[in-house]
C-alpha cells in the first residue's frame, strides 16, 4: 500500500494491510509451505496485477522478440515476465527479458509531470532502492536454478539513467526486436524518448504495457504516448479487475 494513495482505500482495506504482515509472520508452517498457500497472504490487488500481466503475456507467445521493462524498482513486473516465460515457453532461449533502472529513484520532476494532485513519493529521488541492482540480480540467479534452461541466462538488468542506457543497449544489440515493452516510469521525458527509440524495433503485434495512463497523478505518460503515436494508432485496452494497467497492440488488437 506504500506505493499507492492511501485515500483510495477503505478503512477496512487499511486494516487488512496493517495486519496481513503479522498474519504471515505468525502463521505456522515453513516458508515453502506458506508460499504454496500464497493466496492466503497475498492481497487481491497484487494478485490482480499478476493476472493482468499473465493475460498480456499470452498475447506474445507466438510473437518473436524480447521483453523490455522500464522502471524495474523492486521487480514486480520484471520477475513476473521471467516467471511466465519459464512456465509458458521454457525452451525459448531467444526471448530476452531486459530490465532498466538506476535504482536512484525518480529523476527530476519537470513541467510535463506536474499534477494538481500529487503523489507523496513523487519527488526527485523518490522510490529509491538501495542495493536494488545487487538484490535483484541475486533473485535472477536464484530463478535460473529453477528454469529448464537455467544455464542459458535470459534476463539482465541494465543499471543506469534512461534513456541513455537503452540507446547504448540498442547500439550494442542491433539484432533486437521488441515483442513487449512495459512502462513503469510515470514521467514524460524518459518515456517519450524510450518510445522513440523503440518504435523502429517494433512489429505488428508488439504489446506496450502502460502502468500510469489516464491518471491525474501522472500526466507525463499520457502526453508521451500521444506525442509518439497518432491517435488513430492508439487503441488502449484493459482488464476490469486491474484498473491501473492498460496495454496497446501495435497494428491493432487481435
Amino acid at each position: 500500500m506504500e506505493q499507492s494513495d492511501s485515500k483510495n482505500y477503505l478503512s477496512s482495506e487499511k486494516e487488512y494491510f496493517l495486519n496481513i504482515e503479522n498474519y504471515f509472520n505468525n502463521s505456522s508452517g515453513t516458508f515453502s509451505e506458506k508460499l504454496h498457500a500464497f493466496p492466503r497472504f497475498v492481497p487481491r490487488q497484487y494478485l490482480a496485477y499478476f493476472l493482468a500481466r499473465t493475460e498480456i503475456y499470452k498475447k506474445i507467445l507466438s510473437l518473436h522478440g524480447s521483453i523490455f521493462d522500464f522502471g524495474v524498482y523492486r521487480g514486480s513486473s520484471l520477475f513476473t515476465w521471467n516467471q511466465l516465460a519459464t512456465i509458458y515457453e521454457p525452451y525459448n532461449h531467444l526471448r530476452k527479458i531486459i530490465g532498466f533502472d538506476s535504482f536512484k529513484g525518480f529523476s527530476e520532476i519537470k513541467e510535463h509531470d506536474i499534477a494538481k494532485k500529487e503523489f507523496k513519493l513523487k519527488f526527485e529521488g523518490g522510490m529509491k532502492f538501495e542495493n536494488g541492482y545487487q538484490e535483484l540480480n541475486r533473485g535472477i540467479d536464484l530463478m535460473n536454478l529453477n528454469r529448464p534452461l537455467g544455464h542459458v541466462n535470459n534476463s539482465d538488468i541494465i543499471n543506469g539513467i534512461l534513456p541513455e542506457t537503452l540507446k547504448n543497449y540498442l547500439e550494442d544489440h542491433p539484432e533486437t526486436i521488441v515483442s513487449l515493452a512495459n512502462f513503469g516510469l510515470g514521467l514524460y521525458e524518459p518515456t517519450v524518448e524510450i518510445l522513440k527509440l523503440l518504435k523502429p524495433r517494433m512489429q505488428k503485434g508488439t504489446v506496450l504495457v502502460l502502468e500510469d495512463l489516464n491518471q491525474e497523478n501522472w500526466p507525463g505518460e499520457t502526453k508521451a504516448l500521444f506525442e509518439v503515436f497518432n491517435a488513430t494508432e492508439i487503441h488502449l485496452e484493459r482488464f476490469p479487475f486491474s484498473p491501473h494497467i492498460s496495454y496497446m497492440i501495435i497494428g491493432g488488437s487481435e
